[in-house]
């Protein structure tokens, strides 16, 4: 499917091109203000060490204010300056496309499969699930020893009968 672009439309230009130049705008002046920081720190360590540039120090503005004001100013004319800068070039585009033609953009149709709602039950030919192998379980104990009737001595020992035949 082939899509032509015939023109830009100013408005939605505007907004979009404003917020991301803004925050384009903030970044740059945060890396501006570091940069700015670490330069004109070492000038201030320097002019020390060299006895040079003795009113450096008087002139330089605070880190802390760099790294407020840069970001702050940066994000606000960013977004003005390269706002008016997109307006403009959408503009001539608009003007070009009535001359030329617009950009003509091609897409392929991309057909999505619908996914189940539930998984299907696995295919029979599998096998099913073995428990872990478990040892199996001990014999039982033996049974109790049965007391002697009351009728019958119990058996001598026999180292005694030893000493009676002496």
């Amino acid at each position: 499917m082939k899509l032509e672009l015939k023109s830009v439309s100013y408005w939605p230009l505007l907004k979009v091109s404003f917020v991301v130049n803004m925050i384009l705008g903030f970044i740059m002046g945060l890396f501006m203000a570091l940069f700015m920081g670490a330069i004109l720190s070492l000038a201030g360590t320097m002019s020390g060490i060299y006895g040079g540039m003795s009113g450096m120090e008087e002139e330089m503005p605070p880190l802390g204010l760099l790294i407020v004001l840069y970001p702050i100013l940066g994000a606000f004319f960013g977004a003005i300056v390269y706002t008016i800068v997109f307006l403009i070039l959408a503009f001539i585009y608009n003007i070009m496309v009535k001359l030329v033609g617009g950009l003509e953009f091609e897409f392929a149709e991309v057909k999505m499969q619908p996914m189940p709602y539930a998984y299907p039950p696995p295919p029979q030919n599998q096998p099913q699930y073995q428990p872990p192998y478990q040892p199996p379980a001990p014999p039982p104990p033996p049974p109790p020893v049965k007391p002697l009737p009351p009728d019958i001595p119990p058996p001598t020992d026999s180292s005694d009968k030893d000493e009676e035949r002496l």
